[in-house]
């Protein structure tokens, strides 16, 4: 199970940021399969970049089988 909750991500361009994912919010039950579609730059990688744990988001929660990712170690 897969869960996201007011997700955001920014990235920093200079001394602004670029706010790329702003409040997300997805819920994958088990046994779901789950098709990711956008046009080139819709933030898809970002998104399944932060899902595999490849990257990290900066606010909101993202659980995984029900247990935060945050209080998971490796």
């Amino acid at each position: 199970m897969i869960k996201l909750h007011n997700l955001h991500k920014s990235y920093p361009i200079g001394k602004d940021s670029l706010h790329v994912l702003k409040g997300l919010d997805l819920h994958i039950k088990e046994g779901e399969f789950v098709s990711i579609m956008g046009s080139s730059g819709s933030v898809k990688s970002t998104l399944l970049n932060i899902i595999g744990l490849l990257d990290t988001h900066d606010v909101g929660d993202y659980y995984l089988n029900n247990q935060r990712i945050e209080n998971l170690n490796e």
